[in-house]
């Protein structure tokens, strides 16, 4: 009898020692919704801001704020070609990997173009932060920068759009 037990024990410690730790195997339940097949978004609070500018024949700032609380978003929009406004939002956080603690990830982030106006499932994001990487799920961020997608260098127009990010789990 000591033997079987002692080769069960073995077993046992064994698997447990292999096996990834269960707070790693449990801590994301992301859930499906229409934004994303994995969204984690209901587990952050933090920013993600778009700031762009066009200069040359023409001048036009634009800066969007989205706070993210819960999955809940707001969003502040400005710029000088729209009145500073707030609007609802929507944002999904997605996670390359289920059931560990870091990896690749995405964060979409859909916000109202002008007052009294709301976003909609099915619509382009205005906001893509894509194929990002984290070594711990926990904290998302970062900054890109990029020539803005308006630039036209044949009509004299230049511009960049840096995006920033800031998300800690809740």
């Amino acid at each position: 009898m000591p033997i079987r037990y002692g080769r069960l024990l073995t077993v046992f410690v064994g698997a447990v020692a292999i096996s990834p730790p269960l707070a790693a195997q449990t801590a994301w339940a992301c859930k499906a919704d229409s934004l994303a097949g994995y969204n984690c978004a209901h587990y952050y609070n933090g920013t993600v801001t778009l700031t762009g500018e066009l200069t040359g024949s023409v001048h036009q700032t634009r800066q969007v704020v989205a706070t993210i609380t819960g999955g809940r978003v707001t969003c502040k929009v400005s710029g000088s070609e729209v009145q500073t406004f707030e609007g609802p939002g929507m944002v999904a956080v997605v996670h390359d990997a289920a059931h560990v603690t870091g990896g690749g990830y995405s964060i979409l982030v859909w916000c109202p173009e002008q007052p009294d106006d709301r976003p909609h499932r099915g619509t382009e994001a205005q906001i893509k932060i894509e194929k990002q990487r984290a070594t711990n799920y926990a904290t998302l961020e970062g900054k890109d920068a990029h020539e803005h997608p308006e630039a036209d260098a044949a009509n004299g127009v230049a511009g960049t759009e840096t995006i920033t990010w800031a998300l800690k789990r809740t």
